[in-house]
Formats: C-alpha cells, structure tokens, sequence
C-alpha cells in the first residue's frame, strides 16, 4: 500500500511510504531553487513516484497536513485585535484573506488538480490536523513505544503548541494552546526587531548571534512579553510585542522604549542586539522546560518526542536532553513543516488506517541520487575537467586536500531530507583551523561573521569530543566541548564553547564514515567541518546545481560521486 503525505504552504514538500516504511521524501525548494517554496509540491511527487517506480494509480491514500476549514479561532482572533490597534486588525485582516484565497481554498481543490496532472487514480484524499501531523512526524518513526510529544511552531490551523501522548500507534492530543500565544511567533517578532527577516527563515541567525550576548533584557521578555501561567502554561503579550505588526517591522512604543530602536538590516551588529538575542533565546528555553515539566508530569515517560519549527532551535535541545526529566529525547531532521508531510503519510497509514509500525528514522537520506555517469556527464556539458577515481583512492586524496586547507563541495548518496547537509550535500573543510570559520562564512557562503559551523565526527569518538557519549545524526542539538578538546577543532567551537554534531554511523553513512576516518588517520582528528553545500539558495539537489555553485563560488574542490575537479586544474 502506497501512502503520500503532503505539505503545501512554506516547505512544501512530499512523502511518500510503502507498506509503512518510507520510500521518498523532499522538499520542493531543492527542485525549484525557491528558499522555503511555498505551493503544491509538484516536483517532489513527481520525485517519489519516480523513486518507487509507481504512478499517482498505484497510491491508495494521499494525505494533507492541514485543514483548511478551520478558521473560525484565527477570524475571531483578528476581531479582537481591533480594540488593541487598527494596525494590528489591519495586519491580521491582509494576511488572513491572502492566505484564505491563495492558499486555503486551493487546498480543497487538490484532489481533482493531482489527478489532472499525474493521471487518473481511486486514492482516498485526507485532510489532517496540522499539529498532530507534527506529532506523527516525531512519534510514529521514533524507536520508541511509548512517549510524551511536545509540538511547537509558530501556528497550525489555530493551534501553536501541543501536548500529546504517543502509545503504539495512538496519538492523544492532551493539551493545545492557542494563537495569539506562540512560541514560534514570539521567536520571529524578535528576528524582524533584530532587523533580519522571519519569512526568509533567519530566526537561526537569533540563535547563533545570543551566544554573543547577555541575557540584560531577560525580565523584560519574561515579565512582559513571553509569560509563564499557573498550570504549565504561557501567554503572549501582544499589545507589547505583535508577531503580524513585526512582519512589518512595526513595533510597541513599550518594546522600543526597553530595549531601544529597531536594528536595520545594514546595521553592523553591537552588543545591545547580542543582548537582545540572548535574553529572547534563554526566555524561550526556560518556558519550554517549564512546559516540559507539566508534560512530564501528565505522561509519567522517560521518553519524549519533539516537532514543529521551534524544535529546529537546537541550544534549546541541548538543555532539553541535558535538564528536562525527560531520559531520552528523539527529534527527526524534517521537524519544520517540510516534515508534516511525513507525518501526514506515517499518521494515516498506523493511527488511521491501524497498522503496526514496522519503520525507525535512523537516517536523514530520503532524497534523489546520481550516478557516477550522470555526475561526470554534467561535467563534461560544463566543460569541466576532472577525474574518476575508485573510494579507495578518493577518500584518502579528498581527506588529504582537506588537511591541507582545501574547502571542497562533498556530492554523493541521496539527498538530505530537512534543513542541514549531512554528509550527502556538504562543504567540508578542516575543524582544527581557527580562521576557517570565517573563510566560510565570508568568502565561501557569503554569511554573517557570528553564523556557527558545525562538526560531523565518528559516532564513536563523541564521548571523546563531548567527554561524555552523544547521539545526533541529524545535528538538532548543542552540547558542551570537552575543554581538552577545544582547541583541537576551534572552527567548529561555538563561542560559548559549544558544538552541534552530527555523529556519523558507519551503518546508515558509510562512504562519509570513511573519509572522516581518513582524515583521522592523518591528523588525529576524527571530524570534519560540515556545513550546507549552497550559497544564498536551497542546498544543492542535482549534480547541475553543484557545478553552478562551484564555477560561482571560491571554494577549492569539488567531489561529485567518485569524479574529482581541483579548481586548480581548471
């Protein structure tokens, strides 16, 4: 039985599983080059059927992450911000009926558009809750039999955070809050107050930017803004801090008069923005493991899964596994809603349709490959040279040019499924040189100068790297370097003395395995620097995409499968 999961609004993308284990899955902005494609997903169907070698006749159910007719929570929401402020009823209004005519009425209109473009087909169509689709995401592919899952993001049809019961195949909805209280909401007000840009997804730049700061602004946002209620709960003050009024950069007299004038986006960065940063980030961490603790309560599991957008912010994660009561902590690497189209595929295949679960997401690998011809044939049609070397001969060279300062574009395997490169669509270079950081960020990926870098290491050696053992495949959390550890990898050490890994299994990775532990047994170092193969665009998908990037870019070396180009050679 073919299942397809759908997300269609911002990352838009597919899934698509058989007989309970995935087949395919991707986002959208891969195939157009659109950042966070928003609209129906075409490519990426188009993607999975291919994978399965099926057509839109060969699948039984396709799924929806989202139910359009819900609105009554968001129109009564958008009446009662008229007694606070014009603007804000006026924001609310443009955005409510721009996403009601081009969104939401088309959602009710899919049906019949997939079988004008793909071909006739019986399928049941379904429209599920987005917030459970989250939750299905998390629960349904975790190792786990039983959990607590908590799901948080800027909004669904109304619903912003979730708390629910995962037992087998059963999801139990526990506890909902509501818009306007939004822990995602409240995260990109203060992105746009920063003066970068909520819809082009920077709320990581708040993130990497608060390790700079101090939490000065801490009691503002607590006490005024991002609240803590009695029963495990939060509200949003609005009236000083409006997530709809921040799209538009407009903010409260009282927010402009505690923490002073709005950053432009031109505007070099000083300590006051640090400031702000970091007072956002740790009260966003603190009502989140208070959330935790009445989870916890409620549930009595050790276990906990974790959706939504907010559960991309990986320094909360970090203290998450570290001081929630929670004993073990699963986040798939789709969290944002890219990843509701898993769940919407995984939720009616066991919960709906009431058949056991037979799949674990233990890999992020879910996208297109190339094969080695197809790689060097792109090249030839770019007038590339190059050369074709079997892995034992690759690695050992790739790791070597690497440990001699070379930046390369690392092609190879499926396509990632979620925001980070791990490994398949990667710009690899060498951890142990302090200045590669910021030859990254400036010269390579044309990105601020606080952006943080991240390590891919041996599974094996994170107890060494972190002093005690850590798991994360998918590199959603931070955690602490061990100090004799630090100076060994400072590109890949954030300045509060911390990393976010991805352990690298020889199982799941095992070409990626393989060059981290050539590049071990040249310096002793088993880890490499790992960052997104792209620049100011989507990762790279297909083999044209990285050859783009590379005659563009100033970067050394480019692996595309087992063909070599030394830019040197060129």
């Amino acid at each position: 039985m073919y299942i397809l999961g759908l997300t269609t609004l911002g990352d838009s993308a597919a899934s698509l599983i058989c007989d309970g284990k995935l087949v395919a899955a991707a986002e959208e902005e891969r195939f157009s080059r659109v950042k966070h494609h928003s609209g129906f997903p075409y490519n990426a169907v188009q993607f999975c059927l291919d994978q399965a070698g099926i057509r839109i006749s060969d699948v039984e159910h396709v799924s929806l992450y989202w139910k359009p007719w819900i609105l009554g929570h968001k129109a009564m929401q958008a009446v009662k911000s008229l007694v606070i402020s014009p603007d804000m009823f006026r924001a609310r209004v443009d955005r409510g009926v721009a996403q009601v005519s081009d969104s939401y009425l088309g959602m009710l209109k899919l049906p019949r558009m997939i079988r004008q473009r793909y071909g006739p087909s019986g399928f049941r169509f379904r429209y599920l809750e987005h917030h459970v689709c989250h939750a299905a995401s998390a629960f349904l592919v975790s190792p786990f039999e039983s959990a607590a899952i908590f799901t948080l993001d800027g909004t669904g049809e109304e619903t912003t955070t979730l708390f629910s019961h995962g037992r087998d195949t059963r999801i139990q909805p526990l506890k909902r809050i509501k818009l306007p209280h939004s822990l995602g909401q409240f995260y990109s007000a203060v992105t746009n107050l920063l003066g970068f840009d909520m819809f082009g997804g920077d709320e990581w730049k708040v993130m990497g930017l608060a390790a700079y700061g101090e939490p000065e602004f801490y009691d503002f946002f607590a006490k005024r803004v991002l609240i803590k209620n009695g029963n495990y709960d939060f509200h949003v003050n609005i009236r000083v801090l409006d997530h709809h009024l921040a799209k538009r950069y407009q903010f409260s007299d009282e927010i402009l008069k505690a923490l002073g004038p709005v950053r432009n986006s031109d505007e070099l960065i000083n300590k006051r923005h640090q400031n702000i940063a970091a007072s956002a980030q740790k009260v966003l961490e603190d009502v989140v493991l208070y959330l935790l603790e009445g989870l916890h309560q409620q549930t009595g599991e050790e276990n906990l899964c974790l959706a939504g957008g907010v559960a991309f912010n990986s320094v909360m994660n970090g203290r998450i596994i570290n001081e929630s009561p929670f004993k073990r902590v699963f986040i798939q690497p789709a969290a944002g809603d890219a990843g509701c189209s898993l769940g919407a595929a995984f939720l009616t295949h066991n919960t709906i349709l009431k058949n056991r679960r037979v799949f674990e997401m233990d890999h992020a690998y879910w996208g297109p490959r190339f094969s080695n011809e197809e790689c060097a044939k792109a090249l030839r049609e770019f007038g590339l040279k190059y050369e074709s070397l079997p892995d034992e001969e690759l690695l050992p060279r790739v790791a070597r040019l690497i440990a001699d300062g070379a930046i390369i574009g690392w092609f190879q395997g499926r396509m990632e499924f979620g925001p980070r490169a791990l490994g398949n669509r990667s710009f690899l270079a060498d951890p142990r040189r302090a200045d590669m950081r910021e030859l990254l960020n400036r010269k390579v990926k044309l990105r601020e100068w606080f952006r943080p870098l991240a390590p891919s290491m041996l599974e094996e050696s994170s107890s060494r790297i972190f002093g005690v053992e850590r798991h994360d495949p998918f590199m959603v959390t931070v955690f602490t370097v061990a100090e004799d550890q630090r100076a060994r990898i400072p590109a890949v050490v954030h300045v509060d003395n911390t990393a976010r890994p991805q352990t690298v299994s020889r199982r799941t990775n095992p070409r990626y395995w393989n060059l981290i532990k050539e590049f071990e047994k040249l310096t002793g170092v088993p880890a490499l620097l790992n960052t997104s193969f792209n620049i100011q665009e989507p990762i790279v998908c297909k083999p044209q995409d990285a050859i783009r990037t590379f005659k563009g870019a100033s970067f050394d070396a480019l692996a595309l499968e087992n063909n070599l180009v030394l830019r040197s050679a060129q």
